[in-house]
């Protein structure tokens, strides 16, 4: 079946009334009451799953709860409430997750034979992952199944056999926790017809254990199916790609990036593939390009699941060390520079002195004076230690080399007021003021020493 995506998207002001929301609770501290009663101003219809008789606190008016055993499967949960729901479409959220209604789905563009999936995303501080889950679902006719699985619901089989189509904006979710943690293999494995995504997830699992023939495996197994939904299918040729990579089978991950992207290119993780390997062999021009394009897609919303994407500060620091290996101090200077705009004021000092140094190189001398006066703010020109003392004599040479004398001047000027006995200040004081053709100040200060 070849699905087609269309655009389908919502004003964020709007109720979404043809939408029945289940809050699926795989632990009773994630009900989250302020949650719920905010999402009340969106749903009409919001019911809670947990376990227990009866919710452990009580629930805003209107909101309904579903009590299920311990031992439920969670398609089997999931099931039910679709098949109980009264509207026409159901969406599924767990635990801690919180919907982005600036994006939802407009009613206008999906049917019964056209559904959008939705995408999680899981933030972390280092990166976000994100995974591809169908979630908001049409009701079935009476009787019909549509999740299959376990503790991963599935509706792959239910999706493939009617063609239904999918939408190329997705319902974006965002969470904290884990959303495959709670998967266990081996009873995922005890269901006949299990979720493909079990692949993906042992895949994972082996990969961070550096199994990486294991994990190669377990994507070439999913890769055997026929019947997959295209962000898994991606997936699996991404991950496959990661495995082939780490055991420096560079051509073979190479030719699998280059397919996963002329299938789909707004996706990360082949263009990080891609950079690993060049910068492996050296390659810092093909590093850098592949690089740069992992850095675009990173404002963008992944058409692959089990796609990650570093947090911009990382990616910029990659950017700069890349570009200065590739010979670019240029580029490099300009990702230092977006790098700053991006912390702000919080910016490491050793990467603050390595900008500081190839901006002097650069011959920038604004940049080289804003990032010096940035360096030594706290301490400038009376709080400095000995060490301190040391890293500003090494930058006023490099200040030197660049004929910056009057500020040179300046700057042991005031050192000198702050610190009258320091020999090496007044001696370079000296050296600055001959510079400047200050001359009768600087015979003052010798006939001083002397």
């Amino acid at each position: 079946m070849n699905i087609k995506l269309i655009p389908a998207t919502a004003k964020p002001e709007e109720v979404i009334d043809w939408v029945e929301l289940v809050l699926f609770l795989s632990d009773d501290s994630y009900l989250d009451k302020r949650k719920i009663r905010d999402w009340s101003q969106k749903f009409n219809s919001i019911t809670v799953a947990g376990k227990g008789e009866h919710p452990p606190t009580q629930l805003p008016d209107g909101v309904a709860w579903y009590s299920y055993s311990g031992d439920s499967r969670r398609s089997e949960v999931w099931n039910h409430l679709v098949g109980a729901a009264h509207k026409e479409w159901v969406l599924f959220v767990e635990d801690d997750e919180q919907i982005r209604f600036s994006d939802f789905p407009s009613r206008t563009f999906i049917d019964s034979n056209t559904w959008c999936p939705a995408l999680i995303r899981q933030k972390r501080k280092e990166h976000t992952r994100q995974f591809y889950h169908m979630r908001l679902v049409h009701t079935p006719v009476e009787g019909t199944v549509v999740f299959e699985g376990q503790s991963i619901p599935d509706c792959t089989r239910y999706i493939r056999e009617r063609e239904i189509e999918l939408c190329n904006r997705p319902v974006l979710i965002e969470r904290e926790s884990s959303p495959i943690a709670h998967v266990d293999i081996e009873e995922e494995l005890s269901v006949k017809s299990y979720s493909p995504k079990l692949y993906l997830v042992q895949g994972a699992r082996y990969y961070r254990e550096r199994k990486y023939v294991r994990a190669a495996a377990q994507y070439r197994q999913l890769l055997k199916k026929e019947k997959l939904l295209p962000f898994d299918r991606l997936a699996a040729v991404n991950g496959l790609a990661s495995c082939m990579a780490e055991q420096h089978k560079w051509s073979k991950a190479m030719t699998l990036t280059e397919e996963s992207l002329k299938a789909e290119s707004i996706q990360a993780l082949p263009y990080f593939i891609q950079f690993k390997i060049h910068e492996l062999q050296k390659e810092w021009g093909n590093a850098h390009t592949a690089l740069r394009r992992y850095y675009e897609q990173q404002s963008l919303y992944s058409r692959s699941s089990f796609d990650k994407v570093m947090n911009e500060e990382s990616i910029l620091v990659h950017l700069s060390d890349v570009a200065l290996r590739a010979g670019d101090r240029h580029m490099a200077s300009d990702y230092f520079e977006e790098l700053f705009t991006y912390k702000r004021e919080e910016v490491d000092r050793v990467l603050l002195y390595k900008v500081l140094v190839l901006s002097i190189e650069l011959s920038n001398y604004e940049r080289s004076v804003h990032l010096f006066n940035r360096m030594f703010k706290d301490v400038f020109p009376d709080k400095f230690d000995e060490k301190q003392k040391e890293k500003l004599n090494d930058i006023m040479t490099m200040f030197m080399n660049q004929e910056w004398y009057p500020f040179v001047a300046n700057v042991y000027s005031k050192m000198c007021n702050a610190f009258p006995g320091d020999e090496v200040f007044k001696r370079r004081l000296i050296v600055s003021l001959t510079k400047t053709n200050r001359l009768d100040k600087a015979r003052t200060m010798v006939s001083n020493i002397i």
